[in-house]
């Protein structure tokens, strides 16, 4: 697992583009906020491990259930979108406070569009 030592979550928050995202978790139960939250993390931190990754969408439940405890969020079964590709995804998340606290992740591999359906992963593009 990569183990994160800098948090972006609330830098991409903090950007003027990220209002309606920041006006949306206002409204979200606090666990569905920390999922929220943990997922923007997921998706910056992949981008900063591997530049040439550029993550878009990160379903936390895509292979196995969420496990959610008290502001940290186990997702061993997730995977992100990148350049119309799905990859399989584990993260650890810990959230204190509204603030991504911890973070720790291992990229796994591509998904086969085959199987797509399956995870109910969606392919953002009408012809796909």
């Amino acid at each position: 697992m990569v183990e994160a030592h800098s948090f972006y979550a609330a830098k991409v928050l903090a950007d003027p583009r990220s209002r309606r995202a920041r006006a949306a978790l206002a409204t979200f139960a606090p666990s569905e906020r920390t999922i929220q939250l943990c997922n923007i993390e997921a998706m910056e931190q992949i981008h900063r491990w591997k530049a040439e990754l550029r993550p878009d969408l990160v379903v936390p439940y895509a292979t196995s259930n969420l496990r959610i405890d008290s502001g940290s969020i186990q997702a061993d079964g997730a995977a992100f979108r990148a350049a119309r590709r799905w990859y399989g995804v584990k993260f650890t998340c810990g959230v204190t406070d509204g603030v991504v606290t911890a973070f720790a992740f291992s990229v796994g591999e591509t998904i086969p569009k085959a199987k797509w359906a399956e995870y109910n992963l969606v392919a953002g593009d009408p012809e796909d």
